[in-house]
């Protein structure tokens, strides 16, 4: 494999103003822990909804150093196996409920740059879901069906011919066109942080959150150089809250990479038909996915999970070379087309993956507010994620806070070595699962329905 650069492409697409970091003690009504869209999210709502009230973000890094600034940029619904859950212990208007609210947030989205002179290059084309096998033919087969009956939308199952006419991979036997749209995530996530300082809330760069702890009914968040003390406090850190006690066992971090091709030439770009320039998935349990940048390079993203000791996060991991390698082959597998093009950039960075693989949101017993657990798809998600993050601080219950992201029994993962294993096991399931006709269902699908019984995370209400 060529020699590749481990910066990020996104980063090398806008210039960030850096923030200064907290230097000293302030009080506000709320602290946010965490500058990634669900922390920003919820300040710019908060701020909509209650003018007056103080509210202050600290972030360890920079705006956007996180899962933020470096996905792929797909703006997407939940995907089809969380769906089969949902509609398998709460029906059809819960699900619909969550499909719904999402998919006003894909447009929302684009709504909120055009009004904010955010160049996110946000592109409502839809996204391809494609099989390239017959077991990913009937994933999508059910998962229309699923659709059908949560009421969320028609779907038509295009065919080989159709779908290769759509994307010209030889390998692709049929696709599903859905609800969603590409974007620039780091443009989106400055962008998003400019508009939240105009409504001034300052946002503390470079300022850990080394311990958040409750003390006389106020919350204290200490940082190298101060301390924030604030009636309440939002954890909006995704994959990195493991590091509070409180929140360790909600949330298992995984590691997922990414790379970005050298541009391609007007003759390279011709040899494969993508006329609409949609983004496209495969259909796998863990699925990689392709899209073009706006200067034509291809992004190929996604594939196996990494855990990595006791799920350690330490951004080493970022750089993987047995994830490359396996991404550059799936990626010539499917563009076989395009064997002569060369990757550029390649990172990895963490994915957020919540026990019942939806994105939770909450308090818990002490009244920490906590949203995380986008497990791969979290642009949208997030936007929707910032009305529940407001409403539960405002302690209003509305239609955000009745959805299943709130009301879903939240399982927790093991600790330590145990959840490490069973962690690692289902990894290994999944991928094995893909090559194989039949597995054994996971743990939700021989539970009984109080696994996923219908009652308040503790402390939602």
């Amino acid at each position: 494999m060529d020699r590749l650069s481990t910066d990020i492409y996104w980063h090398e697409t806008a210039t960030a103003e850096p923030g200064e970091p907290l230097d000293g003690d302030l009080s506000c009504d709320v602290c946010i822990v965490g500058a990634g869209y669900t922390g920003l999210w919820a300040a710019h709502f908060l701020k909509q909804a209650e003018p007056g009230m103080s509210v202050a973000v600290v972030e360890a890094g920079a705006v956007g150093g996180g899962a933020s600034g470096m996905n792929a940029g797909f703006v997407q619904m939940t995907a089809g196996k969380v769906l089969r859950r949902l509609l398998w212990y709460y029906g059809k208007e819960k699900a619909g409920g969550v499909y719904k609210s999402v998919a006003r947030s894909v447009l929302e989205i684009g709504r909120f740059c055009r009004q904010n002179g955010i160049d996110a290059q946000y592109q409502n084309s839809g996204i391809l879901q494609v099989a390239t096998d017959t077991k990913q033919l009937a994933r999508l087969e059910l998962q229309i069906k699923r659709a059908r009956k949560a009421g969320v939308a028609s779907f038509r199952l295009l065919d080989a011919q159709e779908a290769q006419e759509r994307i010209g991979s030889p390998t692709v036997l049929g696709a599903l066109k859905v609800s969603g749209a590409l974007l620039n995530p780091y443009r989106l996530v400055l962008g998003l942080a400019r508009v939240v300082r105009e409504q001034q809330v300052p946002i503390y760069e470079h300022t850990p959150a080394e311990t958040v702890e409750k003390v006389d009914g106020k919350w204290r968040v200490t940082t190298p150089k101060g301390t924030i003390v604030a009636d309440q406090v939002v954890m909006a850190t995704n994959a990195l809250q493991g590091q509070f006690p409180e929140l360790y066992p909600r949330q298992m971090p995984v590691w997922n990479y990414l790379m970005v091709t050298e541009p391609l030439t007007d003759a390279q770009l011709a040899r494969v038909a993508w006329p609409g320039g949609e983004g496209v998935a495969n259909s796998l349990s863990f699925s990689t996915a392709a899209r073009l940048t706006p200067d034509n390079r291809v992004l190929w993203a996604g594939g196996l999970w990494y855990m990595f000791g006791d799920r350690d996060t330490d951004p080493r991991h970022r750089h993987n070379d047995d994830a490359y390698a396996k991404l550059e082959q799936s990626f010539r597998t499917f563009f076989p087309q395009w064997r002569d093009v060369r990757f550029s950039h390649a990172n990895g960075g963490l994915i957020s993956w919540s026990h019942t693989f939806i994105p939770q949101f909450g308090r818990t017993p002490s009244d920490m507010v906590y949203g995380h657990g986008y497990t791969g798809s979290g642009i949208a998600a997030s936007h929707t994620g910032g009305k529940i993050l407001r409403d539960l601080v405002l302690r209003r219950q509305t239609e955000f806070t009745d959805l299943a992201f709130v009301t879903v029994n939240q399982p927790k993962f093991l600790p330590g070595g145990f959840g490490n294993k069973g962690g690692e096991f289902f990894i290994w399931r999944q991928r094995v699962g893909d090559r194989l006709p039949l597995m054994l269902p996971y743990q939700a699908a021989l539970a009984p329905k109080r696994f996923f019984a219908r009652r308040p995370a503790p402390g939602s209400r």
